[in-house]
């Protein structure tokens, strides 16, 4: 549905209301989580292992799969330059979805992702769960944080 909207009335609906549209987020991924559930459940029993990213890895449902071995970590940016590291990750790689959005739109995003971040934060500390804030690295920086949390080593 968001991702149908004009331009103009994604950018409406974020500024209007980020909670609103944090709840939307959590319903999408409630009804995805179904499918990710599966697959997780699928590689677990034939004995593989399945490295999971997305809007569907809500913290409430991670904190579901106690029967299954599992290591998780969420990433968020709260920072106050995150709409200067969009605009830069998406000159700078052209194949970025925000590339070419509205200044208007890349703002509007960001302060959803600040919302956002800062209701994982709160979400990992109740479900006992490592939250990464990256606000001082673009995304693309924070791997290693992510793999020595996991206990993984870089390759």
């Amino acid at each position: 549905k968001f991702n149908e909207m004009p331009m103009a009335e994604r950018v409406k609906l974020i500024m209007k209301d980020p909670a609103e549209l944090i709840d939307y987020v959590r319903k999408e991924s409630h009804v995805v989580w179904k499918a990710v559930e599966a697959f997780i459940r699928r590689e677990n029993n034939e004995g593989r292992d399945a490295l999971i990213e997305g809007v569907a890895v809500l913290l409430e449902l991670m904190s579901q799969l106690e029967d299954i071995p599992h290591r998780v970590v969420f990433i968020g940016n709260q920072g106050e330059n995150h709409k200067e590291n969009i605009k830069k990750s998406a000159e700078e790689n052209e194949h970025d979805w925000m590339r070419g959005v509205s200044d208007q739109y890349i703002g509007a995003f960001a302060m959803f992702v600040k919302r956002m971040s800062a209701y994982i934060e709160q979400e990992a500390k109740k479900y006992g769960f490592e939250y990464i804030e990256m606000d001082k690295e673009l995304f693309g920086d924070v791997t290693e944080e992510v793999m020595k949390s996991l206990g993984l080593s870089a390759r």
